[in-house]
């Protein structure tokens, strides 16, 4: 009897000792695979990050003729925000007589209706050529102050909220004091001396 309970216990044993080998042939297995994921995980977490900014580097690319325009009152386009801007503009910038701005579109910034009271939406144009946003950015620059009807109009490049977020952080981090001035002139801190 004892040795039918030896024997037993030996079978038991045996059977544990192959379930653990069993066992850790598993948890091996697990760990190798975990690591081949990691290394997958890393290479499309990387890919994702340049996709992001190539999308960036799109949109923006996309926006290089874009000219945003703050401060004009809802409404006075009378729905036809080209044929408005385009009569408005060289009397308002002074540009030079007989300059035919070139507008692929030009609409109000995406959203609701502003309530009374409230700061009315931006205007974005998208003008045919790259040297007319710059002449007209530069127009602007030269001009002290650029008032309509008692409202002063502001005008900027149109970039991507992730191109201000990118450029803001950068200078947060460096510890560079900076602020944006109209017409969007970027003034920048450091030691003591503004630039």
């Amino acid at each position: 009897e004892v040795k039918s309970v030896i024997q037993t216990l030996q079978n038991s044993q045996d059977h544990m000792e192959s379930r653990i080998t069993e066992t850790e042939q598993r948890i091996s297995k697990i760990e190798d695979d975990r690591g081949t994921e990691s290394q997958r995980i890393q290479q499309l977490e990387q890919r994702i990050t340049a996709a992001a900014e190539c999308i960036d580097d799109l949109e923006n690319r996309s926006r290089c003729n874009n000219v945003r325009i703050i401060r004009l009152p809802e409404g006075v386009e009378e729905g036809n925000p080209i044929a408005f801007l385009q009569k408005t503009l060289p009397g308002l910038l002074g540009l030079e007589s007989g300059m035919y701005l070139e507008m692929e579109r030009a609409h109000r910034v995406l959203g609701p209706h502003p309530a009374q009271g409230q700061h009315p939406r931006a205007f974005i144009i998208k003008l045919l050529r790259y040297l007319t946003r710059d002449h007209l950015l530069r127009a602007t620059r030269l001009k002290d102050q650029v008032m309509w009807q008692e409202h002063r109009i502001s005008f900027y490049p149109d970039l991507s909220r992730d191109l201000q977020m990118n450029r803001q952080k950068i200078l947060q981090n460096r510890k560079i004091k900076y602020g944006m001035f109209y017409p969007a002139i970027l003034k920048i801190t450091i030691n003591g001396e503004t630039t």
